[in-house]
């Protein structure tokens, strides 16, 4: 139980949803029989892996209410897509779904890219959304533009005194 709690073991979950994927449910028995247990065990360990990797996406557990256990995901043009789940191991129900819910390997790998080399909007300069300070509404202009007062130049001292 305290290892489902780690941080490094929800980061080792390989199921990540494509971004038309809204509802993931699953039905299981919390008691099942030897051939249905497998839904019961993909619940227990990689349900909050499923919740760390896709936070926009609606988790439903249906517990002790179906015959059979099944995983239905609903997506977002009004399809669903039913599975069943009777007599897989949670190994194979993990590996059925990356395999027709989950993104790509090439996907996964262009979006780490995009969020690596995303630019941060604080950021000025030439590679940049912005060239310079000043364009930023509210800061002061820049002294190419305007003549800045004499104490912010830095070459003038208010209190000739101190040296």
């Amino acid at each position: 139980m305290p290892l489902r709690r780690t941080f490094f073991y929800l980061q080792q979950g390989k199921v990540k949803f494509r971004d038309n994927v809204h509802v993931f449910a699953m039905g299981f028995h919390r008691n099942p029989a030897e051939e249905q247990s497998g839904a019961r065990d993909f619940v227990y360990w990689h349900w909050a892996q499923l919740q760390y990797h896709n936070p926009k996406v609606q988790l439903v557990k249906h517990v002790d209410k179906v015959i059979t256990p099944f995983a239905r995901a609903y997506l977002n043009d009004g399809r669903e897509v039913l599975f069943d789940l009777d007599g897989m191991r949670r190994e194979e129900i993990e590996k059925t779904l990356a395999k027709t819910l989950g993104k790509t390997e090439l996907v996964e790998r262009r979006e780490r890219l995009e969020s690596i080399a995303k630019l941060n909007p604080a950021d000025f300069g030439s590679k940049n959304e912005r060239q310079c300070m000043c364009e930023v509404q509210g800061q002061h202009p820049c002294t190419g533009l305007l003549k800045a007062p004499k104490c912010v130049t830095g070459k003038w001292r208010w209190n000739h005194n101190l040296i």
